[in-house]
């Protein structure tokens, strides 16, 4: 991925809160958050990370730094970004995602086939399920998405197992 800020949505800013010598709440990061394109097209913005469930709340280093790829063993919080007419890769990761449409709409695209437009308000829960995301607009499209390590699904006794045809 390449770093950039070369599209119309706002730079993103990340507020991470800890706690002081004293057991207080304190800021420990406040700061804008560059987006960084991905291969295949959206630009990525990487908030938050943890290697492990339950998290590890005590993060001293940036976890927002961490290379994670699509998923990993732990929990990933990002910012996704899709350009106006563009098209997703199909792909499944073996995680219990929460997307959030934060601005425009965009095509949930599954391997069955079906298409369901979601817009901006709504939320998709997706279960390791083999999906993509198009944005078929004139303007551009921002996702927050939240992504859960979990167990591969099983279907009529056959494990299910990760496709991911890209990388970020």
């Amino acid at each position: 991925m390449s770093d950039t800020n070369d599209h119309s949505l706002p730079t993103v800013r990340r507020i991470v809160t800890g706690h002081n010598e004293a057991i207080q709440a304190v800021i420990q990061r406040d700061g804008l958050i560059k987006a960084r394109r991905a291969g295949h097209g959206p630009y990525i913005t990487r908030l938050w990370a943890s290697d492990e469930v339950p998290p590890n709340a005590n993060a001293i280093q940036d976890m927002g730094l961490v290379e994670t790829g699509l998923s990993n063993s732990g929990t990933i919080c990002r910012i996704v970004d899709f350009p106006p007419k563009s098209n997703g890769m199909v792909h499944r990761s073996m995680t219990l995602d929460y997307i959030y449409v934060v601005k425009g709409e965009v095509v949930l695209t599954l391997d069955d086939g079906s298409r369901t437009v979601v817009r901006e308000g709504e939320v998709v829960v997706q279960q390791a399920t083999m999906h993509g995301w198009d944005n078929e607009t004139e303007g551009w499209a921002r996702l927050l998405c939240i992504l859960i390590s979990a167990d591969p699904p099983v279907v009529e006794g056959q494990q299910l197992q990760a496709e991911v045809p890209f990388q970020i």
